[in-house]
This record gives structure tokens, sequence and C-alpha cells, in this order.
């Protein structure tokens, strides 16, 4: 998938992203843990943040805290909506290559979060565990288990209890 197409979403992740974990972040002073995740539609319309003070990930559906970011929401609409070729509604070689690059933009965007943002609240970056996934669908798992791997120190893994 060329990514290009993501440009926008990546530019508007760039510039309102950092704002939004201070905000999460903020809230989270005092707490040991913090684990942020983005949860998209089976057909890719948008993203919402959850997020949690625990080291649990696999509940993320039952987790209170969460936001609809404009950002994370209408650019990524458009692309799916200006894709002709690809079927969201069903799995596909092409719907998970969708997924596989957006996942890689959001894995930029992350990586690019000043270190000021953690620590004026509190954290080091490896006490933030980020990742993405589907709140139902075709690719609940997979985008979970790559884009724990992609968003994620080793040292952030190892505290989460993820690798050994």
């Amino acid at each position: 998938m060329d990514i290009a197409v993501f440009d926008e979403f990546s530019e508007k992740c760039s510039k309102e992203l950092p704002n939004e974990i201070d905000k999460i972040l903020q809230h989270a002073k005092g707490e040991k843990a913090c684990t942020i995740s983005f949860i998209t539609t089976d057909d890719f319309y948008g993203f919402y943040i959850a997020w949690d003070y625990s080291t649990e990930i696999d509940a993320y559906f039952e987790w209170e805290n969460g936001s609809n970011p404009d950002f994370l929401y209408q650019p990524l609409v458009d692309i799916v909506e200006a894709d002709e070729e690809i079927d969201f509604c069903e799995p596909s070689d092409e719907k998970w290559n969708f997924a596989e690059t957006l996942l890689s933009v959001l894995e930029k965007n992350i990586k690019e979060i000043p270190e000021e943002i953690f620590e004026k609240n509190g954290f080091k970056r490896e006490d933030i565990l980020f990742f993405a996934t589907m709140g139902d669908g075709d690719y609940i798992e997979e985008m979970l288990e790559a884009s724990v791997k992609m968003f994620n120190s080793p040292k952030t893994l190892e505290a989460y209890g993820l690798i050994e």
C-alpha cells in the first residue's frame, strides 16, 4: 500500500497526538502504569483512544477512560472512503496490508512524541504501553500483537509481562 495516502492523517497525528497523550498522562499522575490503545472499527472508520492504569490489555474493551479526537477519526475515514479497491467489510490481503501500513504511520507518530510529555507527567516513555486493534472484526488479535511489538521498546514489553 502506498504510504502517501496517509500523509494528511500522519500530519494531523504529528501535530495533535502529543497534546492528546499529555492530557491522558496528566490524569494518570501518581499511577505506576498507563496503557493507551487506539481502537478502530472493523472497516477502519476512525480511531478512538482508550486508556487504563493497569498492565492488563486483554480487557481493553471494558476500559472506562476514552476520547474521540477528530484528528484520529475524519482523516482516516477520508482515506477509507476514497479507496475503491479494498473491500473493508471482508478479510483480505489488501485489508491486512492497509492495517499494517496504518500501524506503521501510528508507530512513527508515537515514537515522535517528545520525551518532555512523559517526563512532566512523572513517567518515562518505557512506563507507557501503546497498542492498536479493532473493537471487533477480522484482525483484532493480529493488530494487537503487531502493534504492541511496533509501538513499544523491549523494556516496556518486559515490564508489562509481554516478553520474557
